[in-house]
């Protein structure tokens, strides 16, 4: 029998999102006093093994809720289709490396090694090895596919298709559920142990605490200032949504484009028609739709920040920001030698009109000063949860209560100018393209327009015909991009 869906009224949405609020400041601050923990174990030589794992598990278990949930309320606060999609791409992303953290991939993450610990000291295990099995189910439902594209962006025209799948939002509220479930399983077995563990440390001067803190508030202070003052600013909240507003239709009228020039070089190519030009205007279009991607996940990055309740959900934005500008301009241009003979910039370069198009130098300029300061182990901090045996949850939450945010927000600034100017640049290839193509095709076609009018004249019906086949041929070229 069929499921029959039921959708969820704006009641619900509400509880939903107001769940996830609630949701992220808990675990904010949970993952505060257990960040504090660590520091005074490790200051004080408490640190074991078995106790570390702990602490590992609880602090990489509230950063993936945090992640997920602001996420989550993002999603469900927007009606528009590329918004939507963004959020269930970080979502999908924050879960896989979520359950890698936990599970590992060889039998390596925190949860295995925890039970793997107990079972070396004849310790019941069994109630860990329930949540790693719940771990395990949620893994399996993560788009391993759709993962790598976050992470790493891939060629547009795939992009797009995977993008395209992304339709049924419910799919990932489930999912949150049965990780909600999972890191309420944890917290109920790290309960006790983190009470143990206070009380232990009672006793211990807290003067490092309050030092630490301090260092932290005062960027804290400087931070949630610039946050306020931009959201006092409505004329930015309408900026945002209407540059957002119609993402999604110019996604598909550029993806329509490439398709167009696709099938015409297909056309070419079968009757052995040079289609150099149209590879050309191919990569124009690829290159307007990369950036176009980028664009709009910076301004929904943007949106997410706006929204954000703290300093810990802006600095989670920013991180998505860095990770979105080095996918983007590794595809765009790339960050060494052979990045750059395979990125899409390269195949603008052999167009006859690059090197008389003024922008040309001043748009790879920009370009190459972007992709020179490419950090790569901020990059993977940023993305995964754990390297290998290296993790990577404390170094995230230091990175995020440190971040200095009018600094950030800069850099956005400074890649969505970068956006605009590239896509006036391709306007502006584009354009000496088609007086180029206009004037060849005008010299070639005059003849064969003269031909067509005397056979005309003359009832030479054969000859009209072909005339008319070879002038159609001809228009292919004066495709408008």
């Amino acid at each position: 029998m069929k499921k029959v869906r039921i959708i969820a009224n704006e009641e619900t949405i509400n509880i939903l999102i107001s769940n996830a609020k609630k949701t992220i400041a808990d675990s904010e601050c949970l993952l505060h006093d257990t960040e504090l923990i660590k520091v005074e174990i490790c200051n004080n030589k408490l640190q074991g093994n078995y106790l570390q794992l702990v602490l590992e598990l609880l602090s990489g278990s509230l950063l993936g809720i945090c992640e997920v949930c602001s996420n989550l309320k993002e999603m469900l606060s927007s009606s528009n289709t590329y918004v939507k999609r963004y959020h269930m791409q970080m979502i999908n992303l924050s879960q896989y490396e979520w359950c890698i953290y936990l599970g590992g991939k060889d039998q390596n993450g925190v949860l295995a090694n925890l039970i793997h610990y107990l079972n070396e000291q004849h310790y019941n295990s069994l109630e860990l090895k329930n949540v790693l099995e719940k771990v395990r189910q949620l893994g399996m439902k993560c788009n391993v596919g759709l993962r790598s594209m976050t992470a790493h962006y891939d060629e547009p025209n795939i992009m797009y298709k995977k993008l395209l799948a992304l339709n049924d939002e419910d799919v990932y509220v489930r999912r949150i559920s049965e990780q909600l479930l999972i890191h309420d399983m944890i917290l109920k077995y790290v309960s006790p142990i983190l009470q143990m563990i206070k009380e232990g440390l009672n006793h211990i001067d807290k003067e490092d605490i309050r030092k630490s803190s301090f260092e932290f508030n005062i960027q804290d202070i400087l931070n949630a200032k610039v946050a306020e003052a931009f959201n006092n600013k409505e004329e930015l909240d309408i900026m945002i949504s209407h540059q957002i507003a119609n993402a999604w239709n110019d996604i598909e009228s550029m993806k329509r484009l490439f398709d167009t020039c696709e099938k015409i070089i297909e056309y070419l190519k079968s009757r052995q028609i040079d289609y150099n030009r149209l590879i050309e205007m191919r990569s124009l279009v690829e290159m307007q739709l990369a950036v176009s991607f980028m664009r709009y996940d910076l301004i929904c990055s943007m949106d997410s920040y706006l929204n954000a309740q703290s300093n810990t959900e802006r600095s989670i934005c920013f991180m998505y920001v860095y990770r979105i500008e080095t996918a983007a301009l590794t595809h765009l241009y790339g960050y060494n030698e052979e990045r750059r003979q395979n990125s899409i910039w390269n195949r603008i370069k052999t167009i006859p009109e690059y090197k008389s198009t003024p922008l040309s130098n001043d748009i790879e300029r920009n370009l190459k000063i972007l992709t020179s300061h490419f950090d790569s182990t901020r990059r993977n901090l940023y993305t995964h949860y754990r390297e290998g045996s290296k993790l990577n949850i404390s170094d995230r939450w230091h990175c995020a209560n440190k971040m200095d945010h009018p600094k950030e927000l800069m850099q956005i600034l400074q890649l969505v100018t970068l956006c605009k100017n590239i896509h006036q640049y391709l306007a502006s290839l584009l354009s000496v393209m088609n007086t180029t193509e206009k004037k060849k095709n005008d010299e070639i076609l005059e003849p064969i327009r003269s031909i067509k009018e005397i056979a005309y004249k003359n009832n030479l019906q054969d000859i009209v015909k072909m005339s008319d086949k070879l002038l159609s041929i001809f228009s292919l070229f004066n495709v408008k991009l």
